[in-house]
């Protein structure tokens, strides 16, 4: 077995890098991963799609509007990130070419930005339009899924912080056009 050698660090390791390390580098436990790992899966866009879904149906004409701008928001951040935006940036993942602890299964697409992340403050930017009072929780579970994927090895935290302005923009524009029409 040859010892493994390690290049020499010409440059300071990054912030990015430094924040990836921190975060990531907090304890992994079989408990506190399965946790994590359901919160990083509910802030994919199905979460806050089924979450705008049962508010559009019991929430009146509001919440009817705020859960059609929620499930919106998320689908179409969704769509725009990983169709659009990941291709042209096509950055790998912390795991490949590193030893890596990943919780989860290896996504095959780029890293950058975060989709999860993206289309969570998406629904959370358009939840918050129409239920202001909701923003401290929407937005603290938004930012944990993006720490989640972090912790779990997916994202660099700069995926994440790309991710969460990308979905406030989104959001941001979704609920405005839902506002604009009175017939629903």
């Amino acid at each position: 077995m040859e010892p493994v050698v390690t290049p020499p660090q010409i440059l300071p390791i990054s912030l990015d890098r430094r924040l990836y390390q921190a975060i990531h580098g907090l304890p992994h436990t079989p408990l506190s991963d399965r946790y994590i790992a359901l919160l990083s899966d509910a802030g994919e866009g199905a979460g806050w799609v089924a979450a705008g879904v049962g508010m559009a149906w019991l929430g009146g004409r509001r919440g009817r509007r705020a859960g059609i701008a929620t499930a919106l928001a998320a689908l179409g951040t969704t769509y725009v990130v990983q169709r659009m935006v990941k291709p042209i940036f096509r950055r790998r993942r912390p795991f490949v070419n590193r030893e890596v602890t990943v919780v989860g299964i290896r996504a095959a697409d780029a890293s950058f930005p975060s989709g999860h992340t993206a289309a969570s403050f998406a629904a959370a930017t358009a939840l918050s339009t129409f239920y202001p009072n909701a923003a401290p929780l929407v937005f603290t579970l938004a930012t944990l899924v993006g720490a989640s994927r972090v912790h779990l090895g997916h994202h660099f935290p700069s995926d994440v912080t790309a991710g969460a302005m990308i979905g406030i923009g989104t959001g941001t524009l979704t609920a405005w056009l839902l506002k604009l029409p009175r017939y629903l």
